[in-house]
C-alpha cells in the first residue's frame, strides 16, 4: 500500500461516512477502504494498526461515536438510519414503496424519498433496492405528481389549498375549494392519497379529497391556519371503510349474508367495522357492516367490496341500501345481449 493513498483525515471522513451507514469490524472497515489488499500480509497489519488509531481518533471527535463490545468489537456512528431497527427500516421502506407504486407519473418526489430510505438501509441491500424502482424515469407523467408536492407543501407549512374538484357521482361538474389540510392518509384499499381538512369555501367542513382528482391546485401562501386539538383522526375514520368517515352523514348498519362458498373469506377476518358473524346450518354466514354514508345517504367506499362477491353475497337490508344494490344488479345484467344469455344457457 503506498504511504500516501490516504492521508489521515481522509481515513476518518471514509471511516465516519462508512460508520454513518453500518456498524463495522476493523477487518471489515480495512476490507472497505483498501479492497486490494489481502488480509494476514504485514501491510494488512499496518493497515489495522492504523484504523486503531483512528478509531481512537473518531471517538474524541464524534459525539455519537460507539463501540460495541463483541468478538471481535464492532464500531458505529449513531444516526437516524444506525438507530432504527430492522423492524422499523421495513416498515419506512414498505410505506415509501406502496406510494411508490401507485404513482402515476415520474414520481420524481417518490425516488427521491426512495433514495433517501434506501441509504439508510444497510450496504448490502442498497443495490436491489434501488434496481427495485430503477424504471421510475419511464412512468407516465401526469399532474399527479404535481398535486403531491403542492399538498405536501402546504400541509407541511400550514397553507391553505386551493382547487377544483370533479365530484365523483359521475356528473363531471367542477367545484372550487378550499382545503386547510389535517392530514394526508393513503387508502389501504386502493393505495391513493387523499387529503383530510376542513373545506372552507363550499362546506365548512372536514372532508376528504382525492389528491389525483384536484385540478388547478395552487397553494394559498398568504393564509395560515392551525390544526385544532379537536380533530381525531382516529375517531374520524373510526367508521371509514376505507379512508371517508361519515363526514356528518351518519353510519348505516348493512345486514349481509354470504353463501357457504365465501363465508370461509369472511371468517378469516381482516374486514374494518365487520361485526362477528352468525354461522348458519347450511354454511352461509350473516353478519351486520358498519359504514359511512355520502351525501346521497349511500355507502359508496363499500359497495365495490360487496359486488366484488357476486352472487355469493346478498344485501339484507336496511331496504333502501337493498333496493340500490338488486337495482345496480339489474342494470348490469339488462345490459347482456342475446348472445351473452345463448352462453349462459349453453348454447354457444
Amino acid at each position: 500500500m503506498p504511504r500516501d493513498q490516504y492521508s489521515q483525515a481522509q481515513r476518518l471522513f471514509l471511516i465516519s461516512a462508512l460508520l454513518r451507514e453500518q456498524t463495522s469490524t476493523v477487518k471489515q472497515i480495512a476490507q472497505h477502504l483498501y479492497p486490494d489488499i489481502g488480509p494476514y500480509t504485514d501491510e494488512w497489519k499496518n493497515i489495522e494498526r492504523a484504523l486503531q488509531r483512528d478509531l481512537l481518533a473518531l471517538k474524541q471527535l464524534e459525539p455519537c461515536f460507539r463501540k460495541i463490545e463483541k468478538r471481535p468489537p464492532r464500531y458505529v456512528i449513531d444516526t437516524q438510519r444506525t438507530t432504527l431497527s430492522p423492524t422499523q427500516l421495513l416498515i419506512f421502506h414498505a410505506a415509501a414503496r406502496l406510494t411508490y407504486h401507485r404513482a402515476a407519473g415520474q414520481a420524481t418526489s417518490h425516488r427521491e424519498a426512495l433514495d433517501r430510505l434506501s441509504g439508510w438501509l444497510p450496504l448490502h441491500l442498497q443495490p436491489v433496492v434501488r434496481r427495485s424502482y430503477a424504471d421510475v424515469g419511464q412512468k407516465r407523467r401526469s399532474d399527479e405528481d404535481l398535486n403531491f408536492e403542492l399538498a405536501a407543501t402546504a400541509w407541511v407549512e400550514r397553507h391553505p389549498l386551493r382547487f377544483t374538484y370533479r365530484k365523483p357521482n359521475g356528473s363531471g361538474q367542477l367545484r372550487s375549494n378550499t382545503l386547510e389540510i389535517y392530514l394526508i392518509e393513503t387508502d389501504p384499499t386502493n393505495l391513493d392519497l387523499y387529503a383530510i381538512g376542513r373545506e372552507s369555501s363550499f362546506h365548512d367542513k372536514i372532508r376528504t379529497f382525492k389528491l389525483s382528482r384536484m385540478k388547478h391546485v395552487q397553494i394559498l401562501r398568504d393564509q395560515e391556519y392551525d390544526i385544532p386539538e379537536s380533530f381525531q383522526p382516529r375517531a374520524f375514520l373510526k367508521s371509514a371503510w376505507g379512508i371517508v368517515g361519515a363526514q356528518g352523514q351518519g353510519v348505516e348498519q348493512i345486514r349481509l349474508r354470504f353463501r357457504a362458498d365465501a363465508a370461509y373469506r369472511i371468517l378469516e377476518g381482516g374486514y374494518p367495522n365487520l361485526g362477528e358473524p352468525q354461522v348458519n346450518g347450511d354454511g352461509s354466514i350473516e353478519t351486520v357492516l358498519a359504514a359511512p354514508l355520502d351525501g346521497s345517504g349511500l355507502p359508496r367506499e363499500v359497495l365495490p367490496w360487496i359486488y366484488s362477491f357476486g352472487p355469493r353475497v346478498e344485501v339484507l337490508g336496511p331496504a333502501h341500501i337493498r333496493k340500490h344494490w338488486l337495482g345496480e344488479l339489474r342494470e348490469a345484467t339488462a345490459q347482456a345481449s342475446v348472445g351473452d344469455a345463448q352462453v349462459w344457457e349453453g348454447k354457444a
